[in-house]
């Protein structure tokens, strides 16, 4: 469904641990953790309800499939009463959201639940030089885009984005509630990919790359810190020439704003950030114009204080606002409708280039050329029926040791070297995978896309 036109609601909620009058913090939450949930779910339906309810009325009325409505809430809405859930529970919280929005009601609305927060054991193997070697678990912190009216066809309309860095004031530093994680117990799951032109394409809805595409529109996120000026997650990882730009722009956050120097939006394109800071808690719409103009709030409706019901409990119990958040329930600010900028794509050309090297291994090269035909970059797509390599786009030098389905040893080497007279550059390789073992040059390539094709090996 190709939309027209957009409005955005931001569902402006402190979502900070509760600050005691000598300086200590304890995380909020019920200590039931499917309670919990439950009693979030129900505040988070109770705020899509007044935005729905809060639309102000069209003469004439928006036909269907005119306008996308986008509602996000901030980071940290789903975290519980230890700081974050174990991953049964984060199942949980991401089925009930599906099931909310699955409705036909929510067709031509997109949801960002804020953040969801879960904890497991290590599973890294290897200690990179910026994960605490004493912290015991592993979080993440994660973002559901939900498309509404088609939740329950699973993933379909459903991206989950993660955040990649971990700030200081993401979880309490000391003296937390029982059971409660400190910020030195804790890591969250390092980068799959380092940065780099289209490392952060989505290529499966569920790989928490911060660009992928929903609802016919080409969105780009990213979660509070990675937002940053001086981090600028997207900006450097742009799309590859011939990809889509971002029209829409999300930055869920707790302690952020909008930050110009991480705005990757299209020309026309609008930037979306939702803040639960405190008493800084904050809402921001703004164009990319440029220059970066901030668009002006249209309304704002405050979401029920009452308590929430339970019905799952027997008798019904009722919670109040104040158990799970710490400055009540929040409110809807509702901002203009308006259009959604004509999709644009990122100016160059690629070259792509396809090894079958055997009948379990392919490789997919795609060379990166400017708009004025200057190469740029290369990638390198490993494919395998044997080993799962993820859809993972690898810059070169590249050294991949791993074992396929069947245990056996994977080793996979890539290099640029200089090339022989015509050509500017060659990949040099060393594969010994099983079937197919290969060492020397794959192919050679020109420096312009003026220059003689590439000569494969192949």
């Amino acid at each position: 469904m190709a939309y027209n036109n957009v409005r955005f609601m931001g569902y402006v909620i402190d979502t900070t641990p509760e600050l005691n009058p000598n300086g200590s913090q304890i995380y909020l939450g019920l200590n039931n953790p499917q309670l919990d949930i439950e009693a979030r779910c129900e505040l988070m339906l109770r705020a899509m309800e007044t935005a729905r309810d809060a639309l102000p009325p069209q003469s004439p009325p928006l036909p269907p499939g005119d306008t996308l409505n986008v509602f996000m809430a901030p980071e940290f809405f789903f975290r519980g009463v230890s700081g974050a859930y174990q991953m049964d529970d984060v199942q949980l919280a991401i089925l009930t959201l599906q099931g909310m929005a699955a409705a036909d009601d929510w067709t031509d609305w997109v949801f960002v639940f804020g953040t969801i927060l879960g904890t497991s054991s290590p599973t890294l193997k290897t200690v990179p030089y910026d994960i605490d070697p004493l912290a015991n678990k592993e979080v993440y912190n994660f973002a559901l885009v939900q498309q509404g009216g088609i939740a329950a066809q699973g993933d379909t309309g459903a991206r989950v984005v993660m955040k990649e860095l971990k700030s200081r004031v993401d979880f309490i530093a000391a003296a937390a509630n029982p059971g409660g994680l400190l910020l030195g117990e804790v890591n969250h799951l390092a980068p799959s990919t380092s940065s780099g032109p289209g490392r952060e394409q989505q290529v499966v809805n569920y790989d928490g790359a911060g660009v992928f595409s929903l609802a016919g529109i080409t969105w780009g996120l990213e979660i509070c810190l990675d937002h940053l000026g001086t981090v600028r997650r997207l900006q450097k990882s742009p799309q590859l020439p011939g990809e889509n730009l971002i029209q829409l722009q999300l930055v869920p956050s707790c302690g952020m704003g909008v930050e110009a120097p991480s705005v990757i939006t299209q020309f026309g394109g609008y930037v979306f950030n939702c803040d639960g800071w405190r008493n800084t808690r904050h809402s921001t719409l703004a164009e990319q114009v440029p220059p970066l103009t901030d668009v002006v709030l249209a309304t704002s409706t405050p979401v029920s204080n009452a308590p929430i019901a339970l019905q799952s409990t027997s008798p019904v119990q009722d919670v109040s606002i104040d158990d799970l958040y710490a400055s009540g329930p929040g409110v809807i600010n509702t901002y203009p409708v308006r259009a959604i900028p004509a999709q644009q794509t990122v100016p160059g050309s690629t070259v792509p280039l396809f090894w079958q090297a055997s009948a379990d291994y392919q490789f997919a090269f795609t060379l990166v050329y400017d708009d004025n035909g200057n190469y740029v970059t290369m990638v390198c797509e490993p494919r395998s029926k044997k080993t799962n390599f993820y859809g993972n786009n690898y810059y070169l030098p590249l050294s991949l040791q791993t074992q396929d389905t069947l245990k056996q040893d994977v080793s996979i080497q890539m290099k640029l070297i200089p090339g022989s007279s015509p050509f500017a550059g060659a990949v040099w390789c060393k594969i010994n995978v099983p079937g197919f073992v290969f060492e020397g040059n794959a192919f050679e390539f020109s420096a312009a896309t003026s220059g003689l094709p590439p000569l494969t090996v192949w």
